[in-house]
């Protein structure tokens, strides 16, 4: 009876160590992309244009002396923004129809 008990144990014991490493498995999966999406560089990477016109359009801005001028740049900024965002919806869209 002592040594079946003790192999069930020790099968427990096993089974537990076996879901534990898949947990953190599943963990360490979830913490490498959600540090992947925090990353400035893959938008940049994924997104050059999008990327260079915010850019051009904030330097536009910024560097302005007059208030108009000013104005302008931060209209390009908004709608660079604004396209930037019409972009993702349309591919988040899009991987949902894939998905599916």
């Amino acid at each position: 009876m002592a040594i079946a008990d003790d192999l069930e144990t020790k099968i427990e014991i096993e089974d537990a160590k076996e879901d534990l490493r898949d947990a953190l498995h599943e963990m360490n999966n979830r913490v490498e992309e959600g540090v992947a999406k925090l990353r400035p560089d893959r938008g940049i990477r994924q997104h050059p244009v999008t990327s260079a016109c915010i850019a051009g359009a904030l330097g536009f801005a910024l560097g302005a002396d007059s208030g108009e001028v000013a104005f302008i740049g931060l209209l390009l900024l908004g709608g660079a923004m604004v396209l930037n965002r019409e972009h993702l919806a349309s591919e988040h869209r899009a991987g949902k129809s894939d998905e599916s």
